[in-house]
């Protein structure tokens, strides 16, 4: 396998007195542009002869960043072949941006010094790096210590914590008492990458307003996801990089499976280098194409030629911080429109919504309840908003054909309903089952939603019908916004699916009906407002995910046609899910969800919102897929490790779990990639049928909404589940917003 050349670049901690020697003198008009926007002289901040530039974030962020840029174009113009791959360490990455093209050199310099500021402004915390203890160990002290998060994961026995000042103190003090490992308290007073940098993470939102990321060159790999950057959705990662950890090792096995042999390491110091060099025994094998193989990348640019960045796209209103923090305490940073002190009633805006929406559905609100699957969005539930002139859709994910055909059976009467479309499996048969019982609204959902045939049958068939995509991306969004496929129309029109009215339909409008995304409510909704407006008229925009009064005003001041509540629908007295999952739904505050392993997309790295407080899923599936990263198959796990899972994990015998699987005879990694999977819904299962004893394991999508809303009825009879009927969210939700 032929070796891709990587390059990284340092962060904080990387500069010294007197970086950048021989390199600011070669680019006297990036050094003036660089006194322009940072205020000092760059000759003077890097030597820093009086010691008064590089103990201070605010000038040490952009001096970094200065002489790694220079650095890199130093490279290209002297001859040394371009990366194909580029990746930092937390402040490094907006150098990759930079050289991937995606950020020009003002713009993102300018980024740079702001958020120097921003961090350098939040005191009162500190952090601390762990060594020598397993991420198991790690993920038991930040169990226990509700002041402190995972800050960055470099290396499998090197971590750094963020938090409170005593927060800190409690993590060296626990450490001493386990007789192992180590802690060295780092000389900062920023608590960086954790919860404590929301308020920093909404300032810098500002000053991302004017900036529009282009879509990366070459592949960029995103500190936040371990994955590489996905154009449209950078401006929300970097957001998302003030509050959530820098996975630096996942990073290093990501690149590692991709053919990289050693990265080149540019800028000041070689912490990355000696950092690879540590891990180098630790570290998967290349794997045949690579994980970086689907990024298609474009070539970069030729070496000769200075980095010249793509000009911006139009600017778009700035987004908002997607999703919470990978480990420790999770941080909703203005998450959608929910985040911030409701406005004054005076000035709050009227959320009436869009009436056309709520003529087609049938409902008194421009709400609507979206599904939660495995039936947990029951027909009771539904049954309960439609006699309140309210409508939500049955969860039909995850159920077997006869499940879904017993739930319709349930609704028949039901006024008004709608059904989730699952992906994948028979969608001719679902197609012919929706329709026979005349169902008129159905909610697609997940990453991997797809148009296809039987979608546009259902919607433009026999009469139109209403279609809501709940859209977790830009691209999901923009893709149900055009109309289906010439050749899917022909051929649907071929099989008298269609009419000739019809088909005009399919053929003109929209897939979608309404589209609500799940993330970044203020950057995509004025953007969707006005590709709809351009490209797709008639189709409605909302946000999805509202768990407040303000959020919901929030929303319909973007813009917005109508809201979606979700998953907050299961902690409800109807959602048909066990006691115990609602009991720990209910007692979630914004700050206890993170991301966790996806089960459904565990082998791609997807993740999904769970729980985090009252149970171990989210770390122990985060442990397993840190496994799936660095081992072929179960036997190079070891005997050791392999009882513990069966002990923790799985309460079983691995033996078992592989022959329920089908998997019994095999040990590749495939094998490797379906037990850990099984694990996580295994999980799901669990916390459905409320298994006792599985309690720790309890899998329970959640997101920043469930929190918002059990804060806000916290002193009201809502404040139980059990007396939080379905038509009851909506009514409290929309008392104080209208």
């Amino acid at each position: 396998m032929i070796a891709v050349r990587a390059w990284v670049f340092p962060g904080q901690g990387s500069q010294h007195p007197g970086m950048g020697e021989g390199l600011l003198d070669r680019f006297p008009d990036e050094c003036a542009t660089a006194e322009r926007i940072i205020g000092v002289p760059p000759a003077r901040l890097c030597r820093d002869a009086e010691g008064e530039y590089l103990g201070r974030t605010r000038y040490v962020q952009p001096a970094v960043f200065l002489v790694s840029v220079l650095a890199a174009r130093a490279a290209l113009a002297d001859g040394r072949p371009p990366p194909e791959v580029v990746a930092g360490h937390s402040l490094g990455e907006y150098a990759a941006l930079h050289l991937a093209g995606c950020l020009d050199f003002d713009s993102a310099l300018s980024l740079v010094v702001r958020r120097g500021r921003l961090m350098e402004s939040v005191t009162g915390g500190g952090m601390v790096a762990v060594l020598g203890l397993p991420l198991s160990r790690v993920t038991e002290l930040l169990a226990v210590i509700p002041d402190v998060d995972l800050a960055n994961h470099n290396l499998p026995d090197q971590f750094v914590l963020a938090g409170s000042t005593a927060g800190v103190r409690a993590v060296v003090d626990a450490v001493r008492r386990l007789g192992t490992g180590r802690c060295v308290p780092l000389a900062v007073s920023v608590p960086a990458h954790s919860r404590f940098m929301a308020g920093a993470a909404e300032a810098f939102a500002v000053a991302l307003r004017d900036v529009a990321p282009g879509p990366p060159s070459i592949p960029v790999v995103s500190n936040v996801t371990a994955s590489p950057h996905v154009p449209g959705e950078i401006q929300g990662t970097l957001l998302r990089h003030f509050v959530e950890p820098v996975r630096w090792w996942d990073t290093m096995c990501l690149l590692a499976r991709s053919g990289v042999t050693e990265p080149v390491e540019v800028g000041p110091g070689e912490v990355l280098t000696k950092m690879w060099r540590r891990a180098a025994g630790s570290l998967p094998p290349p794997a045949p194409g690579g994980p970086l193989a689907l990024a298609a990348p474009v070539p970069p640019p030729a070496p000769s030629t200075p980095v010249t960045p793509p000009a911006p796209a139009t600017p778009v209103a700035p987004p908002a911080p997607a999703a919470p923090p990978v480990a420790g305490r999770s941080v909703p940073v203005a998450l959608g429109p929910a985040a911030g002190p409701p406005p004054a009633a005076a000035s709050r805006p009227r959320p009436a919504g869009s009436s056309g929406l709520r003529s087609d559905y049938g409902i008194r609100y421009a709400c609507l309840a979206g599904s939660s699957p495995f039936g947990v969005t029951s027909p009771a539930f539904l049954r309960r908003l439609s006699e309140a002139g309210l409508l939500g859709f049955f969860g039909a994910q995850g159920l077997a054909p006869p499940e879904i055909r017993a739930a319709l059976a349930e609704l028949r009467g039901v006024r008004r309903y709608g059904m989730a479309w699952p992906s994948g499996g028979d969608e001719r048969a679902l197609c012919d089952l929706y329709l026979g019982h005349d169902v008129r609204h159905v909610e697609v959902t997940g990453p991997l939603a797809v148009v296809s045939p039987q979608l546009v049958r259902f919607r433009h068939g026999d009469g139109s019908r209403q279609l809501l995509v709940r859209a977790p991306d830009l691209a999901t969004a923009v893709r149900f916004l055009r109309p289906a496929d010439p050749a899917t129309v022909r051929a649907l029109t071929a099989a008298g699916h269609l009419d000739g009215v019809s088909a005009g339909a399919a053929a003109r409008g929209p897939v979608a009906t309404d589209v609500a995304v799940e993330r970044d409510a203020h950057a995509l909704v004025p953007a969707l407002v006005a590709l709809r407006d351009r490209e797709a008229p008639g189709a409605r925009i909302g946000v999805a995910g509202v768990g407040t009064p303000a959020a919901v005003a929030a929303a319909f001041a973007l813009g917005a046609d109508f809201v979606v509540t979700t998953t907050v629908n299961q902690c409800t007295a109807e959602a048909a899910t066990s006691d115990a999952a609602k009991d720990l739904l209910a007692a979630l505050d914004v700050t206890d969800v993170r991301e966790a392993p996806d089960p459904d997309l565990f082998e791609l790295g997807a993740r999904s919102p769970v729980a985090h407080r009252g149970t171990l899923f989210a770390a122990r599936a985060e442990e397993l897929y840190r496994m799936f990263l660095r081992y072929d198959r179960l036997a190079d796990v070891g005997p050791r490790r392999l009882a513990e899972l069966e002990r923790t994990h799985f309460g079983r015998p691995l033996d078992e779990v592989r022959a329920d699987l089908g998997v019994a005879g095999r040990d590749d990694r495939r094998a490797l990639a379906s037990v850990c999977a099984a694990y996580c819904r295994e999980a799901t299962a669990a916390a459905l049928r409320g298994t006792p004893g599985q309690r720790l394991n309890y899998r329970v999508p959640a997101s920043t909404d469930v929190g918002a809303f059990n804060r806000l009825v916290s002193a009201e009879p809502l404040a139980g589940w059990r007396a939080r009927h379905a038509e009851l969210v909506t009514e409290r939700l929309f008392g104080e917003a209208i």
